[in-house]
């Protein structure tokens, strides 16, 4: 009962968060062309392919180790993250100087804001950081209040300075950067004052295990990157950014299904750790029941979302954002397979075995490039709908598969499971 009523606590907290952004589609898109929009969307694009170097995955170390360390031992570990967070982050602002002249020519982004781009990755790592140690230690309502409060900052000084200032897509970004810097310092001094950060001499251990777990996830991030990613950056060169602005849209429609997918997850995850480390044999066939009767179930609710979210899409969007009803139905389904992907992904943490994982992701990833590319140049917008849920397919099947390789469970004999080890 504790991991339905803490899912229906980050749920809600998730719906809550998105619905921020999402109530604003109605007024954006009645005063932003999908140019501008598009902008905005390819910002967002490089903040996340910053976000796979800076800090280099290392947050997930610290909900694994959370019930492995004293609490002393657990400060000095996220010391030495925070610590890889400040080199990493640097290292990415360097290259970014460096090799400029190419981002902006991929991304259209201005060097200026492909800096507040590398800022702004960099404090949602320290956010993340804040954000796990409370979900790990059960704390759903910590949780869903940083997050919530950094939407409504964000909402209203985007409102504030898009509509009053009439700063169009600059104001959106510098209303999202801003809420990040506040809700970053705070995060930072949050953990201070639960004695998180202090100084340490077994920095070097612990960054060397933090790094031994988020080095091999990096290749795992990129390929999830190029599933989620490179749809926006081959729409950008082949359809331009108005089609960008359109295709985000959908995807903000679609990502409705996602924030259910990982809000369930987020409550999932740990319920599952405790049982699998228990070590009882009995668990297993009603974890597969549950995880088959889920994927029924989220399958389900997405394609009837796609049917029905079209019927709407005149209500919530401007009039030259509607093209994108007609392929959100693809999208939707694609976030309902990343959710199963989430179901089936979670053995292969538990078993330490991420190296593997990044395998899958990276092959997809690489795989979808193609497949994007081509089915952009011959079904425009809705073939770049149509290769994220094939994509998305894919990764679930080759992690499934994955995952039993590396932590059995009874998925084709759920009767005969107290007989398999």
């Amino acid at each position: 009962m504790k991991l339905f009523g803490n899912a229906s606590i980050y749920f809600g907290a998730n719906i809550l968060n998105a619905a921020i952004p999402f109530l604003l589609l109605p007024i954006l898109t009645r005063v932003l062309t999908p140019a501008e929009y598009g902008t905005i969307a390819m910002f967002l694009v490089m903040v996340s392919i910053f976000s796979a170097f800076t800090g280099l995955s290392v947050h997930g170390a610290i909900g694994v180790r959370y019930f492995q360390l004293s609490k002393e031992d657990l400060a000095d570990y996220v010391t030495s993250c925070i610590g890889i967070l400040v080199v990493s982050t640097t290292a990415v602002m360097l290259i970014v100087m460096v090799l400029h002249h190419w981002i902006i020519k991929v991304s259209g982004i201005s060097l200026d804001w492909l800096i507040v781009a590398v800022l702004v990755s960099g404090l949602q790592f320290l956010i993340n950081i804040r954000l796990s140690l409370w979900q790990v230690s059960g704390m759903p309502w910590h949780y869903g209040g940083l997050q919530i409060s950094r939407s409504l900052l964000d909402a209203l000084l985007s409102l504030i300075l898009v509509l009053g200032l009439s700063m169009a897509w600059q104001g959106r970004l510098i209303g999202y950067s801003t809420s990040l810097l506040l809700m970053g310092v705070i995060a930072l001094v949050w953990l201070y004052n639960d004695q998180f950060l202090r100084r340490t001499d077994t920095w070097k251990i612990h960054a060397k295990d933090a790094l031994r777990f988020g080095i091999p996830l990096i290749p795992h991030t990129i390929g999830g990157m190029l599933m989620v990613l490179v749809d926006r950056i081959i729409i950008n060169n082949l359809l331009g950014t108005d089609s960008v602005g359109v295709y985000m849209v959908a995807l903000q429609m679609g990502m409705v299904i996602g924030l259910l997918t990982e809000s369930f997850n987020k409550a999932y995850a740990p319920w599952l750790f405790k049982n699998l480390a228990s070590e009882d044999k009995a668990n297993k066939p009603s974890i597969v029941k549950g995880t088959y009767f889920y994927f029924f179930a989220i399958l389900a609710v997405a394609t009837l979302y796609g049917l029905l979210i079209p019927f709407v899409m005149p209500f919530i969007v401007g009039e030259e954002f509607l093209l994108s009803g007609e392929f959100i139905i693809y999208l939707a389904i694609g976030f309902a397979f990343g959710g199963c992907y989430y179901m089936v992904t979670n053995y292969i943490f538990f078993a330490k075995r991420t190296e593997y994982l990044a395998l899958v992701t990276f092959g997809s990833g690489v795989l979808n490039i193609p497949i994007t590319y081509i089915l952009v140049q011959e079904m425009q917008l809705k073939g770049a709908a149509v290769a994220f849920l094939i994509t998305n397919i894919i990764t679930f099947l080759g992690t499934w598969i994955l995952s039993n390789s590396v932590y059995k469970m009874p998925w084709l004999f759920v009767k005969r499971a107290s007989t398999i080890t």
